[in-house]
């Protein structure tokens, strides 16, 4: 249960190769925004569902042989996967000063995504596939390193007139460690115009934020144009157009990096 008055952010996690880098960067941006950080472990439940067919097989990798998937086994690798992910989450968070917690959900990644964590202010999902290769953490580095800041890409389109969004932009705007691209959509452009000019000569009057116009929705491409600008991290809001066609799993297959979600 959250806190009263207390910001939280949700990090949820569907497999092991991802939690390090993705909790590290949770903690990162909770640390920045004075949040507490919650992990979600997600047992996907159509997964699950899937176990009881009986033409579907599996391919060990250690052996390479073929077996039949079997529901018992597979709860108990996530139980194990779980736990190591929780792990994960306690050292980040120690390591970053931050309350914490942690829990297990079962439930379908794509349609109950909005019920996962209905009081969290964001929503920190890893792409489904590699992530970027940068390594983040929120260990404290030697005098002597010069940190890199933490590149911010934020897509811009209807669900930037929404107060959250803005107020977190502004918010992360004022961190050195925090570099932000707005990336500017097609049919946007006219009616956000204004609103865009106003927000950069009030928010950033010495020129810091990049804007980037982007030239074509269609995921691949958009995926594409994302990709060239090197972000670590792209924010959309929870309201944007790019969120309301296709499942929220469709749309991170093909992100270039992971995705938070402003709610």
């Amino acid at each position: 249960m959250n806190i009263p008055g207390r910001r939280r952010i949700t990090v949820v996690l569907i497999d092991k190769p991802q939690s390090r880098e993705l909790l590290s960067l949770g903690a990162t941006i909770a640390s920045l925004l004075e949040a507490e950080i919650e992990g979600v472990f997600i047992e996907d439940d159509a997964l699950f569902r899937l176990t009881g067919l009986p033409f579907l097989r599996e391919l060990r990798w250690g052996s390479r042989n073929e077996a039949r998937l079997d529901p018992a086994r597979l709860t108990q690798e996530w139980r194990a996967i779980a736990k190591q992910t929780r792990e994960v989450l306690e050292e980040s968070a120690k390591n970053a000063g931050l309350s914490w917690s942690f829990r297990v959900w079962r439930g379908e990644y794509d349609s109950d995504l909005g019920q996962l964590a209905t009081d969290s202010e964001m929503l920190l999902m890893g792409r489904l596939g590699s992530l970027s290769p940068r390594r983040f953490s929120t260990r404290v580095r030697p005098a002597t390193a010069a940190p890199k800041p933490l590149k911010l890409g934020v897509i811009v389109d209807s669900g930037m007139a929404e107060q959250r969004l803005l107020e977190t932009i502004t918010e992360l705007a004022q961190k050195p460690e925090i570099e932000i691209v707005l990336f500017l959509t097609p049919d946007e452009e006219g009616a956000l115009t204004e609103t865009l000019d106003d927000y950069l000569l009030q928010q950033d009057p010495k020129q810091l934020i990049t804007l980037v116009h982007i030239t074509d929705k269609e995921p691949l491409k958009l995926a594409k144009q994302l990709k060239a600008s090197a972000c670590d991290l792209l924010m959309i809001s929870e309201q944007s157009s790019l969120l309301q066609g296709p499942t929220i799993k469709q749309i991170l297959q093909h992100l270039p990096y992971p995705t938070v979600i402003v709610r």
